[in-house]
């Protein structure tokens, strides 16, 4: 058999936590999707907790629910989290060459993205990555891996992903009550970027747009590097609200109309007639009419229109947009608004496409979807930073499991009497 390797990823979405748990073989380059999980962000508020107890519940419950599926423990995971305090800075470091024969080595360029990473930042504030863009040896630029090459000056131009501490802190003491170790945490534009752009959208300059329930990731790739890097608060549960209030219905039915009208077929059906409240399936309202063309038009774009021009002044403020030939490439769960892709293009400028994550093995087929770009790109993103994790089968492991997931009751009796036996 294959020798294999297990890989965990927690995304913290701002409405909904995915677990997904994935078998990746080194050899045959193959990875199948053998766990998934979604529930709730019960005790979060755009990707921030603000419920410890909650929140860890709505964790509990993801990952376990992925641990049945897979039947593996989860004990390391890759956690992906997106929020409004998640912000990029430019930097730079110098230093001097330490070999004697000046020829650039891997301890070099850990000094000088050290000394990229030492900026002054609020006390509130702390790195979460640091990015190179180009290396620079003796006034060289442009220099994408400096190893080996001979100099005796090596310098860098990063960006500096900065999150809030608090924030993070409070992550990941939700996290240490599941008995997860977060290895690492990753802003989740990354994990989309895997997952829908080719290296070729990044060289050349794309932004890519995930748009979530209650944020907007936006993330510019210039010469195959992030650049620039904002979330917005606000996302498709606007249009959610916006259709419950404009509809006078509850949210869940205002949830299955825009599901309902993100279908391109159901978008034509709907224009100038009534919706089939039985295909959006909703029973809730009795002897209600509800017209798609005020939905459409009425609701719905006025919303997305919104969201765009939020989009297109950030963009005109940090003077990107003539960067970014290739356009927009827009994901998540958001992406799938009704005419989005037309109505960017007219009040951003820039051409647009929706993105859809690549292809998976195993039960990746069902998630396929742009609402699971991050999740699924994250699988790449462990894979070429080296923090997959083997999964251990042993006895030990495995009670190890059942204590980690805080089960209560007969588990804990059990363990108790054999804890004592285990080496």
């Amino acid at each position: 058999m294959s020798y294999s390797k297990i890989i965990n990823i927690v995304d913290i979405g701002t409405t909904k936590i995915t677990t997904l748990v994935a078998q990746h073989f080194p050899k045959e380059e193959k990875v199948n999707v053998i766990g998934v999980a979604a529930t709730p962000a019960q005790g979060m508020r755009r990707g921030q907790i603000i419920n410890i107890e909650e929140a860890t519940a709505s964790l509990v419950s993801s990952i376990e629910a992925a641990e049945r599926m897979a039947g593996v423990p989860i004990r390391r995971a890759v956690i992906g989290l997106s929020a409004p305090h998640i912000s990029s800075l430019e930097s730079s470091g110098v230093v001097a060459v330490t070999e004697p024969n000046k020829e650039v080595t891997a301890f070099d360029v850990e000094r000088v993205l050290e000394a990229a990473k030492a900026v002054s930042l609020p006390e509130t504030s702390e790195v979460l990555h640091v990015i190179p863009r180009q290396f620079i040896v003796d006034g060289q630029n442009g220099i994408v891996d400096p190893l080996r090459m001979t100099g005796v000056r090596l310098e860098v131009i990063a960006s500096i992903i900065v999150a809030s501490s608090a924030a993070l802190k409070n992550l990941k003491k939700a996290l240490g009550e599941t008995g997860i170790t977060a290895e690492p945490m990753v802003y989740s534009g990354f994990g989309a970027a895997e997952a829908v752009l080719t290296s070729t959208e990044r060289e050349l300059g794309v932004v890519l747009l995930d748009i979530g329930g209650t944020t907007t990731s936006i993330t510019v790739f210039i010469e195959g590097s992030p650049n620039f890097i904002k979330v917005l608060p606000i996302g498709s549960v606007n249009v959610t609200n916006d259709l419950a209030i404009g509809l006078r219905i509850p949210l869940e039915e205002a949830e299955k109309i825009k599901i309902y009208l993100s279908g391109s077929n159901n978008i034509a059906k709907s224009e100038d007639k009534k919706i089939n409240l039985a295909e959006a399936g909703i029973e809730a309202l009795p002897g209600r009419e509800i017209d798609g063309e005020v939905a459409l038009n009425g609701i719905i774009k006025p919303r997305v229109e919104e969201i765009c021009r939020l989009i297109r002044d950030v963009l005109q403020e940090a003077k990107l947009a003539s960067s970014t030939p290739v356009g927009l490439v827009i994901t998540g769960g958001g992406s799938l608004l009704p005419n989005l892709e037309a109505i960017s293009q007219r009040v951003i400028g820039l051409p647009a496409r929706i993105g859809y994550p690549r292809q998976l093995g195993g039960i990746a087929n069902e998630i396929t979807v742009p609402t699971h770009s991050t999740t699924l790109g994250l699988i790449d993103y462990s894979i070429k930073n080296g923090t997959s994790s083997t999964s251990r089968s042993s006895l030990k492991s495995n009670f190890d499991f059942l204590r980690g997931a805080n089960m209560k009751g007969a588990a804990e009796k059990v363990l108790s009497v054999l804890r004592p036996l285990l080496p």
